[in-house]
Order: structure tokens, then C-alpha cells, then sequence
């Protein structure tokens, strides 16, 4: 029998390969990778839902995770749902504001947290529905009975299960597919976060619809998790999938030893965003660069040589046996050193989150790494995706199994076929968003002539220059984060003559950058403010400029000291940028590039 829910998939899964391992992950950081099987995760899982329903979790009631990606944050959303209950994540990086605005509008009563780092951040805030706090890691308070260790509610779970047993059988079977099974928080870059609430229904079509978008071309796989699984999309490309296939997962420490977990685990696939990417691809053309002169023209004729073979492939063309040859000892010389660097098995990725470069897409096609792209929204579980049969560079694709996808007259994307349940306790606000059926994004795009979708623009981002042109932020900002060391640009030019931008840049690229450039500086801020830098990015800002028509050109910038701050509520969890409260902070620095 088809799974009828999240739960279904994890028990059906656990029963079938026990013994086989499912993750791979670090007791201790800096550690070695240690594998874990079916049957221990379910154990795990099972205890911890058996500790919360004997601490008072009750079915549909919410407990939070507030932690970066580890087994624990695994094995607590499984426990909550074998209770019963509903997982409501929160982003690591949060603030303590923004921790207390998705406990108290999700009337969250348990919340699991990383550490004493975390705990910090909720400690004394008024969260009246809160009743217990499972601390990970770390030393427990004294004088606050609301904290419990993890190990503690692990071991009230084994001490406990057996006579709980039959209740939490009953309460798996009581579990609808249309019962709520997570509450995933949007960023929020137009205000507070909004709960969007996801049934057992909409993760199995999603995963359904995912599974037939590869088409049966997985096999003996082992992906690696990147991206924290604070939101939607991390964990169904993830793990959930990983659950819903038997697929072995490994989970990458952080973003900083991601080199080394690539290495230490040699993955087949991972899932991430654009950023990623666009920086491989710029340390590895950094590299190439500093070769001699045959090194250099070797590496330009292997990347000419993969280009035309991924055009060829994408275009369902035939290779030559001569570009057959070709691609053989490009590969040989150049792009299997690269696909060692990304552990040696690397095969395919998955990039979601922004538009990815098509010429960065390209390029790591032509290296031998096909990078699949998909758009959705956490409204509509769903979307659009490149596959391995239909990849056009510069797209995200066409839509996925059981979604409808057509525009509006302005241009706004609409989606139908998986919505979601509602924005949690907001109904005027899911009635502006879910209309007729279809979900309107707020994102703008068109179908190219095979019907592919290219996303232009967020839809209220539109700048209006003085001169009437309608001019996608976005686009260019895009552009401007391909340039070497910038981070993340901000174009402005609403009313005005032309357009401008801020621009902040990767702190540790560019203290690299000036290291190997052998440049002297008093401090960092002044390191930012100096010629070798501006004259550097202008360098880049004239090749996107070139690029250009004349009204979208960059005209005057500014460099920012630092980069934008998720503390300082200029940027999401997912860097992208809030509009308003970086022009109530850096505006005068905007306005007087136009005196």
C-alpha cells in the first residue's frame, strides 16, 4: 500500500532495511563520520516521541527545533511526528526576536535546542504556551525545571516506551494525510516570518513529484546535507527524500568544512543554492588563472571542450567521435583533478533558492557535474525543475508531476496542484496569496519558445526610474554577485535618474584576495575602503555593465564595511535582502551618490 504520510514512509522504511545504514554523521565536531542504521535512528526517534507524549505532547500539538543541521534535529522532527505532533523549525541564525515570534505565533509547548548558545536566546522571553526546553548539548541551568537534557528525554522515551507503545501505535494510525504535519516559516522579507502550514499530503506528493523528476535514474547513491533544515527545501531534497528512497545521507558539519566532508564522505549528489556554485566555480577559475601559460590554455580548451559537449547533450544532439575524444582527455587532464577536489564520485547537484548563472550551470555541467534546478515557494510544495532529459541553462525548467503553472496578465507566476494548507492563524493573508486555486508567487517570469521557465523578477521589487523604466532588481544584483569577493549586492534607483548599489563583500574572500596581492591594512573596514578594492570591483561592475542596456548600467557605487546582517534585519536566513530596512540604514549613503 501506497504511504499515506510522512510516518508511514519512515516506519515501512525502518521495517524493510533495518540493518542498512541511512546516516552518516559526526558524534563530535572535527570528528570522524560514524554510520547509522535504520534501526537505530528508529529507536532514537521512537524513544524521543514516546519521552514528549509522557511529558505532555498531545497529537497537533507543536514542538520547535532550533539548531543547525545534526542527527538530533533528524530524530526530534521524526519523534514529533510519531507522537503525533507538528514540527515548526527555526533558523539557527535567528535572533532572539525572531525565535520568539514563531514560538508564540505557533504556540509552540516543547522546543529543542542546539546548545547553551541557543538556549540563551529564548531564556527570559515571555512565551506563555512554552512548557519544556530540550537542551542538546550543553550544561543545564540551574533553577529552571522548563530544561531538560536531550539524553534525559532519550532516556524517559526507552524507560517509558513499552508501555506507551500501543498509544503511539494509535496515534500513527489516527494521523490523516490532510492532518498538518510541519510549520515552515517563511524568511520574511516583506515583514514577520508567516507560517505556512504542510500536510502528510502535500511532503508525499512533493517527494513523488521529486522522484519522478529524476526519473528512476538514481542508484547506488549517497548524498550530502548542506543547507540547514530550518526550511522546506533542504529537507525535502534533504532528507526526507533520503527517507522516502533508502538513500544513505551524510551531513556535512558546516559550510566551513565543507571541502573536508566532501572528501572524507565522497558524495554522488547534494542539493544546494546558487552561491555554492557560483563559488566553486570562481575558486576554480581563480586557480586556473594563476597557471602558466600552457596550464591556462590547456583549462580554456577542456572548458570549450565540455561546453559543446553539454550543449550537445542538453540539445539531445549526438557527439562526434571526435568531441568524444576530446571530452575524454579534457577530462583526463583537467576535470577529473576538479571532481576529486568534490570527493570523486560527484555526479549531479540540485539548486534551488535564486536563479543559478547559466554560464555557471554550463560550466559545471561541462566538468561532469549536471546541476538540476528547481523553483517553487513553500506556498505551493512545488514548482518547476530541470531534469536530466530536459536541462536548459538559464531556467528552472518545467513543471513538476501534478503541478499547473501559467502567468497572470503582468507577468506573475501562478501555481496549482499541491497547495498548501494556509498561512498558520493568518487567513486574510493566505486569501491574498491562494486565489481560485492557484498560488500567485509574487514572482515574475516567462516561458521561453520550448516552454521553459525564466524567472525575471520579484514582482513588488520593480524599480521605476524617473524616466519610466521598469527596471528587475534582481537581474542585476545577480549579476553583480558573480563579480570575485562580492557578497550580496543591493541595486537601488526607485524615482531617480539612474541606479546605483550597494555592495558588501565576502569577508574571508577578501582578506585572501588581499593576502595574496600582498596588500597592507590597518583593519579590515579600511581594507574595504581602499583603491585595490574599489578599483577591483569596478573592473567587474564594467563587465556587467557591458552586458547591459544603457538604463540598467550601474552608475555610482558604495562598499559597505561589512557584510548585511541577519541581527540587523537587513538580510533572511536565506540572504536574501530586505528592502526597506537596508534603505532605512544605508539610504543617505545612497542619496548622496546622486549629489
Amino acid at each position: 500500500m501506497a504511504a499515506r504520510t510522512l510516518v508511514d514512509v519512515f516506519t515501512d522504511n525502518a521495517e524493510r532495511f533495518t540493518s542498512q545504514t541511512i546516516i552518516k554523521y559526526k558524534p563530535k565536531k572535527g570528528g570522524d563520520y560514524v554510520d547509522l542504521s535504520w534501526a537505530e535512528l528508529e529507536e532514537m526517534s521512537f524513544a524521543l516521541a514516546a519521552g514528549l507524549v509522557d511529558s505532555g505532547l498531545g497529537p497537533g500539538d507543536r514542538a520547535a527545533i532550533l539548531s543547525f543541521n545534526r542527527l538530533e534535529w533528524i530524530a526530534a522532527e521524526m519523534g514529533i511526528m510519531l507522537a503525533g505532533g507538528v514540527s515548526v523549525a527555526i533558523y539557527h541564525t535567528n535572533t532572539p526576536e525572531q525565535c520568539a515570534h514563531v514560538l508564540r505565533d505557533s504556540g509552540s509547548r516543547f522546543v529543542f535546542v542546539e546548545d547553551e548558545e541557543q538556549l540563551a536566546k529564548i531564556n527570559g522571553l515571555d512565551l506563555p504556551a512554552l512548557e519544556k526546553i530540550v537542551l542538546i548539548q550543553g550544561t543545564l541551568p540551574a533553577g529552571d525545571d522548563r530544561v531538560i537534557s536531550y539524553q534525559d528525554l532519550l532516556s524517559l522515551g526507552l524507560e517509558r516506551g513499552p508501555d506507551l507503545a500501543d498509544e503511539l501505535a494509535r496515534r500513527r494510525d489516527d494521523i490523516k494525510p490532510d492532518d498538518m504535519a510541519t510549520l515552515v516559516y517563511t524568511s520574511g522579507t516583506t515583514g514577520p516570518p508567516k507560517g505556512c502550514m504542510e500536510s502528510h499530503r502535500n511532503l508525499i506528493a512533493m517527494l513523488d513529484a521529486v522522484d519522478h523528476a529524476y526519473g528512476g535514474s538514481l542508484g547506488d547513491e549517497l548524498s550530502l546535507l548542506i543547507l540547514p533544515v530550518s526550511h522546506l527545501y533542504p529537507r525535502a531534497s534533504g532528507y526526507y527524500y533520503n527517507l522516502y528512497k533508502n538513500i544513505p545521507l551524510a551531513i556535512a558539519e558546516s559550510l566551513d568544512t565543507l571541502g573536508q566532508d566532501m572528501a572524507r564522505v565522497r558524495p554522488t549528489y547534494f542539493a544546494s543554492v546558487p552561491r555554492i556554485f557560483e563559488k566553486v566555480y570562481d575558486r576554480i577559475m581563480a586557480e586556473a588563472n594563476k597557471g602558466s601559460g600552457l596550464k591556462r590554455a590547456i583549462f580554456t580548451r577542456a572548458v570549450a571542450t565540455g561546453r559543446q559537449r553539454s550543449r550537445r547533450l542538453n540539445d539531445h544532439q549526438p557527439l562526434s567521435p571526435w568531441l568524444i575524444f576530446k571530452f575524454r582527455l579534457a577530462d583526463r587532464l583537467v576535470f577529473s583533478k576538479i571532481r576529486n577536489l568534490l570527493g570523486g564520485r560527484l555526479w549531479f547537484a540540485v539548486s534551488a533558492g535564486a536563479p543559478l548563472a547559466a554560464e555557471v550551470g554550463e560550466f559545471m555541467h561541462s566538468i561532469g557535474v549536471q546541476v538540476l534546478e528547481y523553483y517553487g515557494l513553500t506556498e505551493a510544495i512545488g514548482g518547476t525543475v530541470t531534469t536530466f532529459d530536459q536541462c536548459r541553462y538559464g531556467t528552472v525548467g518545467k513543471p513538476m508531476k501534478g503541478v499547473e503553472v501559467k502567468l497572470a496578465d503582468d507577468g506573475e507566476i501562478m501555481l496549482k496542484g499541491n497547495n498548501f494548507l494556509g498561512y498558520y492563524n493568518q487567513p486574510d493573508l493566505t486569501a491574498e496569496v491562494l486565489r481560485d486555486g492557484w498560488v500567485y508567487t509574487g514572482d515574475v517570469g516567462r516561458f521561453d519558445e520550448d516552454g521553459f521557465l525564466i524567472i525575471t523578477d520579484r514582482k513588488k521589487d520593480l524599480i521605476i526610474t524617473s524616466g519610466g523604466k521598469n527596471i528587475s532588481p534582481q537581474n542585476i544584483e545577480n549579476a553583480l554577485a558573480r563579480i570575485p569577493l562580492v557578497a550580496v549586492p543591493f541595486v537601488y534607483g526607485d524615482n531617480r535618474k539612474y541606479l546605483t548599489a550597494l555592495i558588501t563583500l565576502d569577508r574571508a574572500e577578501t582578506e585572501k584576495w588581499a593576502t595574496d596581492q600582498g596588500l597592507a591594512y590597518d583593519s579590515y573596514e579600511a581594507l574595504t575602503q581602499g583603491p585595490e578594492i574599489r578599483d577591483h570591483v569596478q573592473a567587474g561592475l564594467d563587465r556587467v555593465n557591458a552586458a547591459l542596456p544603457r538604463y540598467e548600467t550601474i552608475k555610482q557605487f558604495v562598499i559597505i564595511e561589512r557584510e548585511f546582517s541577519q541581527d540587523e534585519g537587513e538580510i533572511t536566513p536565506t540572504l536574501k535582502v530586505k528592502r526597506k530596512p537596508i534603505l532605512d540604514k544605508f539610504g543617505p549613503r545612497l542619496d548622496a551618490l546622486y549629489r
